[in-house]
Protein backbone atom coordinates (compact mmCIF):
# COMPACT_ATOMS: atom_id res chain seq x y z
CA UNK A 1 0.00 0.00 0.00
CA UNK A 2 0.99 3.71 -0.67
CA UNK A 3 1.27 6.09 1.38
CA UNK A 4 1.23 10.05 1.32
CA UNK A 5 4.61 10.20 1.25
CA UNK A 6 6.58 11.26 -1.64
CA UNK A 7 7.25 8.43 -4.08
CA UNK A 8 8.88 8.63 -7.55
CA UNK A 9 8.87 5.95 -10.34
CA UNK A 10 11.82 4.12 -11.50
CA UNK A 11 12.02 6.94 -13.95
CA UNK A 12 11.87 10.10 -12.42
CA UNK A 13 14.14 8.01 -9.37
CA UNK A 14 16.60 7.64 -11.89
CA UNK A 15 16.71 11.37 -13.37
CA UNK A 16 17.08 12.67 -10.07
CA UNK A 17 19.98 10.83 -9.30
CA UNK A 18 21.64 11.06 -12.87
CA UNK A 19 21.75 7.27 -12.90
CA UNK A 20 20.32 4.84 -15.73
CA UNK A 21 17.28 2.97 -14.61
CA UNK A 22 18.88 -0.29 -15.21
CA UNK A 23 21.09 0.98 -11.80
CA UNK A 24 18.15 0.70 -9.84
CA UNK A 25 17.15 -2.45 -10.57
CA UNK A 26 20.44 -3.89 -10.86
CA UNK A 27 20.20 -2.49 -7.00
CA UNK A 28 17.03 -4.37 -6.29
CA UNK A 29 18.08 -7.78 -8.02
CA UNK A 30 21.02 -7.69 -5.74
CA UNK A 31 18.87 -7.24 -2.48
CA UNK A 32 19.66 -3.59 -2.01
CA UNK A 33 16.87 -1.82 -2.65
CA UNK A 34 13.14 -2.84 -2.21
CA UNK A 35 10.89 0.19 -3.97
CA UNK A 36 7.28 -0.03 -2.79
CA UNK A 37 5.62 -1.96 -5.51
CA UNK A 38 2.32 -1.44 -6.79
CA UNK A 39 1.07 -3.66 -9.48
CA UNK A 40 4.82 -3.36 -12.34
CA UNK A 41 5.32 0.20 -10.88
CA UNK A 42 7.90 0.58 -8.89
CA UNK A 43 7.55 3.76 -6.17
CA UNK A 44 11.13 5.54 -5.03
CA UNK A 45 10.85 7.38 -1.68
CA UNK A 46 13.25 10.32 -0.33
CA UNK A 47 15.07 7.84 1.89
CA UNK A 48 15.24 4.72 -1.24
CA UNK A 49 16.87 8.16 -3.25
CA UNK A 50 19.46 8.67 -0.14
CA UNK A 51 20.18 4.87 0.24
CA UNK A 52 21.39 4.89 -3.73
CA UNK A 53 23.36 7.38 -2.87
CA UNK A 54 25.15 5.77 -0.02
CA UNK A 55 25.52 2.95 -2.42
CA UNK A 56 26.90 4.86 -5.01
CA UNK A 57 29.51 6.64 -2.88
CA UNK A 58 30.33 3.26 -1.18
CA UNK A 59 31.32 2.12 -4.99
CA UNK A 60 32.73 5.05 -6.61
CA UNK A 61 34.20 7.03 -4.43
CA UNK A 62 35.23 4.12 -1.51
CA UNK A 63 35.66 1.30 -4.89
CA UNK A 64 33.29 -1.12 -2.38
CA UNK A 65 31.99 -4.02 -4.84
CA UNK A 66 28.10 -4.74 -4.82
CA UNK A 67 29.22 -8.21 -2.99
CA UNK A 68 31.08 -6.63 -0.38
CA UNK A 69 28.64 -4.31 0.29
CA UNK A 70 25.98 -7.32 0.53
CA UNK A 71 28.19 -8.69 3.39
CA UNK A 72 29.38 -5.96 4.73
CA UNK A 73 26.15 -5.05 5.58
CA UNK A 74 25.15 -8.93 7.14
CA UNK A 75 27.89 -7.23 9.79
CA UNK A 76 26.89 -3.71 10.53
CA UNK A 77 24.96 -0.40 9.51
CA UNK A 78 25.54 1.53 6.76
CA UNK A 79 26.08 4.09 8.52
CA UNK A 80 29.38 2.59 10.22
CA UNK A 81 30.49 1.34 7.20
CA UNK A 82 30.44 4.72 5.45
CA UNK A 83 31.10 6.80 9.12
CA UNK A 84 28.41 9.32 8.41
CA UNK A 85 28.29 12.49 10.29
CA UNK A 86 26.18 13.00 13.13
CA UNK A 87 23.92 15.61 10.54
CA UNK A 88 23.38 12.78 8.42
CA UNK A 89 22.03 9.91 10.55
CA UNK A 90 19.93 12.49 12.54
CA UNK A 91 18.13 12.95 8.64
CA UNK A 92 18.08 8.89 8.27
CA UNK A 93 14.83 7.32 8.79
CA UNK A 94 17.03 3.90 8.80
CA UNK A 95 19.41 4.68 11.50
CA UNK A 96 16.07 6.88 13.15
CA UNK A 97 14.21 3.68 13.69
CA UNK A 98 17.14 0.88 14.55
CA UNK A 99 20.31 2.63 14.81
CA UNK A 100 20.41 4.96 18.15
CA UNK A 101 19.31 1.63 19.76
CA UNK A 102 22.62 -0.68 18.91
CA UNK A 103 24.89 1.92 19.29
Amino acid sequence: MLTNENRYTIGVAAKLLNVHPRTLRIYESEGLLKPARKSKWRYYTQDDLQWVQCLRKMIHEQGISIAAIKKLLNYTSCWKILNCPPADREQCREYLRKGKETE
